[in-house]
């Protein structure tokens, strides 16, 4: 799965990661690479529809996680 974070420093990197591993694992090693994060962004792979349909283009959606307390 490819995620995007965007830090609050302003710099953004993609990370390409497994489907198993916790999003709280993944924030934390994110976290330790860039400093604070702003916001994560996860690429949703394309619904699969009863119609056939030729242009599928890929989701983004943007979840913000809580700060570590």
């Amino acid at each position: 799965m490819k995620i995007l974070v965007h830090f609050k420093s302003g710099f953004k990197q993609t990370f390409i990661v497994p489907k198993c591993m916790l999003a709280l694992e993944f924030r934390n090693m994110a976290k330790k690479i860039g400093g604070s994060i702003e916001s994560i962004e996860f690429s949703l792979p394309p619904r699969r529809q009863s119609s056939i349909s030729t242009t599928a283009e890929p989701q983004m959606g943007i979840v913000r996680l809580p700060e570590k307390r």
